[in-house]
């Protein structure tokens, strides 16, 4: 009987998880799934997702419970267990106080999910959002040294790029003004740029948080100007887990000060990051190795940021969610103030 359970199990989980989406679970955390009645109210039967609003809270699906718990109780699902291992070396008290409303940090190399706040909300993330149309636009095929126009259209109001309409740039160019300036008029020409249609891009969008089993996130236009780009704290950290582990974005997205070039009207345009965390001396304290921000006043100030003790100290690097705090500097402190307590209260074990 079991075994026949198991069986159905696994070709249900084959049947809807698309190709090149995350791996299917195993043979083993299928069979605990089907032995434990906890998980089957916590965790849907045929996708794995988390059911809302049950046990599973911040989690997303089935495997991310593996992930984080379930290698520790079930010595079969060794497979799930981190690369490395994060424990307290102080007595466990609540992280410090910060003014976001939801936030999460997580242990950059194993994905171990160290502290959280109503990390399952669901919040307008504002410009976050951006990380998803750069990724849909490295992907398209378009060449990064192609040219693409800014034009009248792409202006939806919010930070932008001050250029004439039919202004010419590198698609490249376009990603350092989209990720590390924030400018919403190159994130409409980028999303152009990609060859697909407005609607197909957006399709797009939402089509890789499908696949990521991101349920809570939800995309309807490319530069995050819309309060109806929504998603949680837990869910933004899953999807900058896989974002940020592309060196290009990290390049576009920890630059202080970079020149683009306005090819029609031949001139050099300096842009500065929005992440305060790279470029101001309170925060020298910490090494920004990514990171994007973002703001509407339905959103408030919204940032997700990996970083380090230092340049050298890759083993304690740090993912960082901070969503809703009530100022731009607040962001800021609460990322950094959040990193220097985990690096106080934890101790890394390779």
């Amino acid at each position: 009987m079991k075994r026949a359970l198991l069986v159905t199990l696994m070709a249900l989980f084959t049947a809807v998880v698309p190709a090149g989406a995350f791996a299917a679970p195993t043979p083993a955390l299928l069979e605990i799934h089907a032995r434990r009645p906890d998980l089957q109210k916590a965790f849907d039967l045929v996708t794995g997702r988390s059911v809302p609003g049950s046990t599973a809270g911040f989690l997303i699906d089935l495997e991310d419970w593996a992930h984080q718990y379930g290698w520790k109780e079930h010595p079969e699902l060794k497979d799930y267990a981190p690369v490395q291992t994060v424990r307290r070396v102080l007595k466990p008290k609540s992280a410090p106080p910060v003014n976001a409303k939801a936030y999460l940090v997580m242990d950059w190399k194993s994905g171990t999910i160290l502290a959280t706040e109503k990390a399952e909300r669901v919040r307008s993330i504002a410009s976050l959002t951006k990380l998803m149309t750069a990724d849909v636009a490295l992907d398209s095929g378009v060449p990064l040294e192609s040219t693409h126009a800014i034009t009248t259209n792409d202006d939806v109001g919010g930070g932008k790029l001050r250029v004439v309409s039919g202004e010419l740039f590198t698609l490249d160019d376009l990603l350092y003004a989209t990720l590390a300036a924030s400018a919403n008029n190159a994130a409409n020409a980028l999303a152009r740029g990609s060859g697909m249609d407005r609607e197909s891009f957006i399709s797009e969008m939402n089509r890789r948080a499908e696949e990521m089993n991101l349920q809570h996130t939800n995309f309807v236009e490319p530069s995050g100007i819309d309060p109806a780009n929504v998603s949680t704290a837990r869910e933004i950290a899953r999807l900058s887990e896989y974002i940020f582990a592309r060196p290009e974005v990290r390049r576009y997205t920890s630059i202080v000060r970079y020149t683009i070039y306005a090819q029609s009207s031949r001139k050099n345009k300096e842009i500065i990051n929005t992440n305060w965390l790279l470029r101001l001396k309170k925060y020298n304290d910490v090494y920004v190795t990514a990171g994007k921000t973002g703001y509407l006043v339905e959103a408030a100030w919204n940032v997700v940021t990996t970083m380090r003790p230092n340049a050298g100290d890759e083993t304690r690097e740090l993912l960082i969610v901070v969503l809703g705090s009530g100022s731009r500097a607040a962001s800021f402190d609460d990322a950094e103030r959040l990193a220097q307590w985990t690096w106080r209260e934890w101790e890394w074990i390779q």
